[in-house]
């Protein structure tokens, strides 16, 4: 095979610039000043592979397409060339049908000679630098050719339409109509040595890519074809020899089609797909063929897409059909689109990554629809059936965001979409690849399954699919506000909750609490704008009668989901909900009270509010994921578990039982009714205000414990610090200051030591000598005071610091008492008011006092230095008080 005669000289980067600048710059002798160019830069490209004889072709080419005159002269070219060796193999071998050269069509031509040719001149060196001052060297995979879009137009006919709703009403068009694959040109995709070095693509990565082709990093690809002979330099340009013919690449969702072992996955691939309209292409298309046809292009709903028409690409979200209404599912990004990149911000554009394609063969997809995916088969019958948001979970797993981050050596980056737990995928699970012009495709020998499909969120995605989904309300929650990959996780096990349509019209909501308009919520499916809504109505919470003619639109969206992201919160169990215990901790920090464990029918999955009222929330039906999967749905029709509308303090105000300890705590700095000057507590409340969005357990002493501290002068009373004057101290004011801050500490601190991180129950998960932290902090280490709380299904004991143990009460009742508190904004406006933040508490009474220190048990009056007189004084004073 003749090779063209290499004209190179040491040739460089500064060359190649020079060269650009013009070539009658360079003047080094006689000739060169005559001709008005160096005589080392050879030939025109035209005229250089006239000069060898063997490409023939190529040069037919050149004429056919007018192109002489171009590559003749001076100019900036840079042409990747095929021999005619080459052509005469692609003759016997290539997939059009085309034979000879007199076979091929002006488009067919132009396909080929465009995608050979970049409308500048480049080194192999410089081919993989990205423009910029300065260069970004080694990170170019893509650029533009000379390919237009308009090269090779096609038509699609009725029978090569997919059958979904988008495509239907052209099913009627005998003569099909003009569709444009996309439109935007294909780009140029090149494999070079500086490229792989950059981003760390190893040989075997290249193997793997070229199916055996190629093993060294060292080696040139440009469309797939291999570069043997490199950086010919001519007077307006270069010439790069090729091992074949190129033409341009298919994008990654042609390439599935085209494939004879891709069926399945190009069938899927069309149910998001649809024609749209371009008037810009219409008008170029009818201009550069005298047509009066409307041109459309293929698109696919997508996170990431081309939104733009012909001319103005534009990267965005296509999210509706061509009728403008919004699509069920979109997948990842769309595979038609040409230039695809991911959106980031970096200024990232196709030249510097493309995208990858995990696409299972027919055969696995087979094997794998009749084992793991036989639940889709159980439920839906066939392929068609599936909803297509429930399809898209397994689309989404096999589109790949990046190329360059995932070639086989990095394998270990290709993770589950929502879990983001690497697959697991390896070379032996790939059979061969293709390259696009937007990314690589692998195609597999099995399929992996998404995390959806395990997870206890299941049930309720396979039951929301539009209009007819019952449980399409909490499903687009679970989606939409990010508790997809949380209940996903495969390494834990859940029990989650899941109300279906009907249970979401119960929703009363924590922000109307107090005030004497309870509203309630209920909350729809919009079909049409695929997302949720709800009205509000004026409810009474003691009859359980909703005020019908009150109904009110809830037109903040922010405030649905408010809503909605507090009430999922407050499904999720961590934990098996059937291990026989009755309070299970929400991941929300509110407790469900579960009864009859396991019994459809019979078990309740209650919440505070449900307690409150005497109400019961029923599971009609239970789903296990447990084997595959990670835990159990419960699902629920008639209401939703809901919290409790109790403050802390009002849940003491309500017992004389803790009548002391609240006397206490109501004159003390631990109460508030505002938090960070824009956030009220809920109307008539007030807050503890050292809870945070967590939550708690109080420790309530026994009223005659706490009275025996104050009685035997241990614990002074708000009385004790407001008796206090001047003269107890000699007339010091500053001594009387110190006295009061010094009670004032004292009472506080108490109190926060009965306030304790996490909410403990009787009956919820066992306790075994489990320290948690106190609200009093240690001043000597900075830390928090612990308590040690030991606890089964029938008693708690707790232990302060000083090894007091302290039971906690069951005869009365006072146990396991459950409250809420919020910090609402815009508490007072109904159409804007949102849940700031919540905290959780559980309320015990218990057997004595918790103490963190032994000066807790000093005389109050010695330790702020009262003398025998002055307690006189003190306590006479005190009595007049009263």
């Amino acid at each position: 095979m003749k090779h063209l005669k290499s004209t190179r000289k040491a040739l460089t980067a500064a060359t190649a610039l020079l060269m650009a600048a013009g070539a009658t710059m360079l003047q080094s002798c006689d000739k060169d000043v005559l001709t008005g160019q160096p005589s080392w830069l050879g030939n025109s490209i035209y005229d250089q592979l006239k000069e060898e004889g063997n490409y023939s072709y190529t040069l037919r080419l050149i004429d056919d397409l007018g192109q002489t005159a171009v590559l003749s002269q001076t100019g900036s070219k840079t042409l990747f060339a095929a021999d005619d060796d080459a052509f005469n193999q692609w003759f016997q071998t290539n997939s059009w049908g085309v034979k000879k050269y007199e076979d091929l069509t002006q488009a067919q031509k132009k396909l080929i000679f465009n995608s050979s040719m970049v409308n500048n001149a480049y080194l192999i060196e410089l081919l993989s630098n990205v423009s910029g001052n300065p260069p970004e060297e080694g990170m170019c995979m893509r650029r533009e050719s000379a390919v237009s879009v308009f090269d090779s137009v096609a038509r699609i006919y009725p029978d090569q339409m997919p059958n979904t709703a988008y495509w239907q009403k052209y099913k009627d068009h005998k003569n099909g109509i003009v569709l444009l694959r996309d439109n935007t040109s294909k780009p140029m995709i090149h494999f070079l040595p500086a490229y792989m070095k950059h981003n760390k693509i190893t040989d075997s990565d290249l193997a793997t890519l070229t199916n055996g082709e190629s093993n060294s990093v060292s080696d040139a690809w440009v469309n797939g074809k291999k570069i043997v002979d490199r950086d010919i330099t001519c007077k307006n340009g270069y010439i790069h020899k090729v091992e074949g013919v190129m033409t341009s690449a298919d994008n990654m969702a042609d390439i599935v089609a085209s494939h004879a072992n891709m069926k399945t996955f190009n069938y899927l691939l069309g149910r998001f797909s649809a024609p749209y309209y371009d008037d810009a292409a219409t008008k170029e298309y009818n201009r550069l063929y005298n047509n009066t046809d409307s041109v459309f292009v293929l698109r696919h709903f997508a996170s990431t897409a081309n939104t733009g028409n012909y001319g103005a690409a534009t990267s965005g979200e296509l999210a509706h059909d061509p009728d403008g209404q919004a699509v069920d599912a979109k997948l990842l990004y769309d595979p038609t689109w040409n230039q695809y990149i991911y959106s980031n911000t970096s200024g990232y554009d196709l030249h510097y990554d493309a995208g990858a394609m995990l696409v299972p063969s027919d055969k696995a997809f087979n094997t794998w629809w009749n084992a793991e995916g036989k639940v889709l088969q159980d439920m839906y019958g066939s392929w068609d059936k599936v909803p297509m948001n429930v399809l898209v979970k397994l689309m989404n797993i096999n589109m790949i965001n990046t190329f360059s981050e995932t070639v086989p050596s990095k394998f270990k980056n290709i993770v589950d979409n929502t879990t983001k737990v690497s697959l697991g995928l390896t070379t032996a699970d790939v059979d061969s690849c293709f390259m696009g012009c937007n990314g690589v495709v692998y195609l597999l020998n099995k399929v992996y399954t998404p995390a959806d499909y395990r997870s206890v969120s299941f049930p309720a995605l396979i039951n929301s699919n539009g209009a007819d989904g019952i449980m399409s309300v909490i499903y687009w929650g679970i989606d939409n506000l990010n508790f997809e990959p949380y209940l996903n996780s495969m390494d834990s096990y859940y029990s989650l909750i899941i109300p279906t349509n009907k249970a979401m019209l119960t929703y009363v909501d924590p922000c109307s609490y107090g005030t004497n308009r309870t509203k309630l919520y209920r909350f729809t499916y919009n079909n049409q704008r695929k997302t949720v809504v709800a009205n509000r109505y004026d409810y009474d919470l003691a009859t359980g009668v909703v005020d019908e003619a009150s109904k009110d639109s809830v037109t903040n969206a922010d405030q649905v989901k408010d809503r909605l992201e507090d009430l999922i919160d407050n499904l999720i169990v961590v934990g098996n909900v059937e291990d026989g215990h009755t309070y299970y901790k929400t991941k929300g920090g509110s407790p469900i009270i579960v009864r009859h464990a396991g019994k459809v029918g019979q078990m309740t999955v209650n919440g505070a509010l449900q307690q409150e009222t005497g109400t019961h929330v029923v599971v009609s039906q239970i789903y296990d994921q447990s084997a595959a999967g990670n835990g159990k749905a419960y699902v629920v029709e008639n209401a939703m578990p809901l919290s409790s509308q109790r403050s802390t303090f009002s849940i003491l105000n309500d017992y004389d039982n803790f009548s002391v300890f609240t006397s206490l705590l109501r004159g003390s700095s631990l109460l508030a009714t505002r938090t960070l000057g824009q956030y009220d507590a809920v109307t008539g409340e007030r807050n503890i205000n050292v809870f945070d969005n967590y939550n708690y357990t109080v420790y309530v002493p026994a009223n005659a414990t706490v009275q025996k501290l104050i009685d035997e002068g241990y614990m002074p009373t708000w009385e004790d610090v407001d008796a206090l004057t001047a003269d107890d101290f000699g007339g010091d004011r500053k001594a009387l200051q110190t006295a009061q801050t010094t009670l004032t500490n004292i009472i506080n601190n108490f109190l926060r030591y009965h306030i304790q991180d996490n909410s403990v129950f009787i009956g919820g998960t066992p306790q075994n000598n489990v320290r948690y932290e106190s609200s009093k902090i240690n001043p000597a280490n900075k830390r928090y005071f612990s308590i040690t709380v030991n606890a089964n299904d029938d008693k708690m004991t707790v232990e302060d610091q000083l090894g007091n143990k302290r039971n906690v009460l069951k005869t009365d009742g006072l146990y396991n008492i459950i409250g809420r508190e919020y910090w609402l904004q815009n508490r007072d406006r109904v159409t804007t008011n949102q849940i700031y933040q919540a905290s959780d508490v559980v309320v015990h009474q218990i057997d004595g006092p918790l103490f963190y220190d032994h000066d807790q048990l000093k005389p109050w009056r010695e330790v702020i230095g009262l003398t025998t007189t002055a307690a006189k004084r003190h306590n006479h004073a005190k009595a007049r008080r009263r």
